[in-house]
């Protein structure tokens, strides 16, 4: 195993990790009609202005997402790990997560994104369950990075 002491890198480490498997889920809804837009999309109206309209600015839209899920995930492992404890760290990581998601829906709202600021049920659940997976992974990555070395 490997194992990382410096908090701040475990949280990058495991908030983009938990990220790209997130992603991998919200393009996978987004195609399948699940919901009718990808985080991708957010970001690139919060960089562009609107929605990428090309491969590279989608994936430049791709990676701010990624280093806000990095974000996240230091800013969870210092609340964890300084405030509260890592007991229940799956229960947490994904009360961290819903909480975040409820926040950035709350942010959308408040400043009125035209482009996506009514947001159909479908992709309301369509996003907690993205929320959702991406907090269970961050907290098994979390849990995975802390495990002692096996020195045998």
């Amino acid at each position: 195993m490997l194992k990382i002491t410096d908090r701040f890198t475990r949280g990058l480490l495991a908030g983009i990790i938990a990220g790209v498997i997130a992603k991998a889920y919200d393009i996978l809804a987004y195609y399948l009609n699940f919901s009718t837009f990808r985080w991708l999309d957010v970001a690139g109206i919060v960089i562009y202005g609107r929605r990428p309209l090309n491969a590279g600015e989608a994936v430049f839209a791709t990676l701010s997402t990624w280093f806000f899920h990095a974000l996240l995930g230091i800013i969870f492992v210092y609340l964890v790990q300084r405030l509260i404890s890592s007991a229940n760290l799956f229960l947490k990581g994904w009360y961290f997560s819903v909480i975040s998601w409820f926040l950035i829906y709350a942010i959308i709202i408040l400043f009125k994104i035209p482009e996506i600021s009514a947001i159909p049920l479908k992709t309301s659940v369509s996003n907690f369950i993205g929320a959702s997976i991406w907090g269970l992974i961050l907290a098994a990555v979390l849990y995975w990075l802390e495990q002692p070395l096996d020195n045998t």
